[in-house]
């Protein structure tokens, strides 16, 4: 395990050498909402407002490492759905869920301030990487999220985004029903809940001075 992380310290130090780097810090501004036993599939359902931090960490115009810190509710209600299952069983859940998350961005387009004769100011991109979701009245539990957006530069130094994105957890008890159809351990992974946000996103770039000759060069 060591040595694979000290590979990627190393793909890491060395590709920030060699291409241009910033940082960004800003905020997160959304909704969230839950899809398990409750809401197997509705999309949007009983969302909840959701804030918080992020910085990320430029390493070419291509990618980007980024964490971030972010808070809100996820509820549901079996009578919200017409199910008749769902309507004599009556469960309802509220509770306040705190993400940690480090993920990878990929933009399809070069994106990187400043600004060159080859930077793009929109690129759509994706994300990926790893969560841990801890939940105030339920189990805590890592996830995987998995997501879209487009970024646009706005001036000099500020970057809005708009994202979507979904966190398959490791657990079915986000919503306080773990495992009520009684299903065995080789099926539980696909029982799982998950959480999925839509928001926005505005940083400051940090450091927007730092020059690279061969930037040019590298931009594919």
């Amino acid at each position: 395990m060591y040595k694979f992380i000290l590979g990627i310290l190393f793909i890491f130090v060395g590709h920030s050498i060699y291409a241009q780097n910033s940082s960004d810090v800003g905020v997160i501004v959304g909704a969230s909402y839950y899809l398990g036993d409750i809401n197997p599939e509705k999309q949007f359902y009983s969302s909840s407002p959701t804030v918080g931090l992020l910085y990320r960490y430029n390493m070419g115009p291509r990618y980007a490492l980024r964490t971030s810190f972010s808070f809100g509710d996820l509820k549901g209600n079996d009578l919200d759905f017409d199910n008749k299952y769902q309507q004599s069983r009556a469960a309802s859940f509220k509770t306040t869920l705190v993400d940690v998350s480090v993920q990878l961005e990929f933009n399809f387009q070069p994106f990187l301030l400043p600004l060159s004769s080859r930077t793009k100011r929109f690129s759509p991109y994706v994300t990926s990487g790893l969560s841990y979701v801890s939940s105030s009245s339920t189990t805590s539990s890592f996830a995987i999220p998995m997501g879209i957006g487009c970024k646009y530069l706005i001036g000099k130094r500020w970057t809005a985004a708009v994202e979507w994105s979904f966190k398959k957890s490791f657990t079915d008890d986000l919503d306080g029903l773990e495992d009520p159809n009684k299903l065995n351990i080789a099926n539980k992974f696909h029982n799982n809940d998950w959480i999925s946000f839509l928001g926005v996103s505005l940083t400051l770039q940090l450091f927007n001075d730092l020059q690279c000759h061969a930037y040019d060069r590298i931009v594919k």
